[in-house]
């Protein structure tokens, strides 16, 4: 049966038999691999965040071969800043982790992803991007932190329920140092879909404590290994 699906590659493979696998991220799909004839003179043509649209052939053992592919938004401005290059392989990483699990939960993340690599390849602050992303991720896979204050006056965000706590409260809590302009940060991204989320500003230096909330945060519920993050850091620190 062939079908048709927009998605966004994310990563890129070879079989036994020298096929290329390639991971998607669909919408209604989520993450599934296709296989594709490795074509020597096409090998340069299967870049990593190409976007389009992807016609295959569903075989009856639910795998999916391809037929076509047209790209609509290759983003190869991602890949003249090193930066910028890290930090998406971050967000595919992420991504991936996620297209293990239901294909609606995954394919819910295709719009944000999208978005977070355009402004990136449009000159929209790395760290700013980095966040929304992470946050945003995070609300729509059921990982929403509540920003409920503990009752007293806190500087404290707490990384298990991402509850805002007092000093005294923050003692026995696993937490992050949080201040008034980083709460109103957090609370719009959540408050916001993932098309105007990425709307505000705030002052470098506040960026960079949301920046290092939302990263703990989401690394502190998922089990993720992430190189490419690893990597972004030594190029921006």
């Amino acid at each position: 049966m062939t079908c048709k699906v927009k998605g966004i590659l994310l990563r890129t493979g070879q079989t036994v038999h020298e096929e290329c696998a390639l991971t998607i991220l669909t919408e209604r799909r989520g993450c599934i691999t296709v296989f594709a004839r490795n074509n020597r003179k096409k090998s340069s043509s299967w870049d990593q965040f190409y976007y389009g649209e992807w016609v295959l052939y569903e075989t009856g053992g639910g795998n999916f071969l391809l037929n076509s592919f047209s790209v609509e938004e290759p983003f190869h401005a991602l890949k003249e800043n090193l930066e910028n290059t890290f930090l998406a392989g971050y967000f595919a990483q992420i991504a991936l982790y996620f297209g293990k699990g239901e294909p609606q939960e995954a394919g819910v993340l295709l719009p944000l992803l999208l978005n977070a690599l355009y402004l990136l390849g449009r000159g929209k602050p790395p760290r700013l991007v980095k966040s929304v992303f992470e946050l945003k991720t995070m609300q729509l896979m059921g990982y929403c932190p509540t920003l409920k204050s503990c009752g007293h006056p806190g500087g404290f965000f707490s990384l298990e329920d991402g509850g805002i706590l007092c000093d005294d409260c923050a003692v026995c809590a696993k937490t992050v140092p949080v201040t008034a302009s980083v709460t109103t940060a957090l609370a719009y991204i959540l408050n916001h879909p993932p098309a105007r989320a990425f709307s505000f500003s705030v002052p470098q230096l506040e960026l960079v404590r949301l920046s290092r909330l939302t990263e703990e945060y989401l690394l502190y519920h998922l089990e993720i290994k992430a190189p490419a993050l690893e990597m972004w850091k030594t190029i921006c620190e």
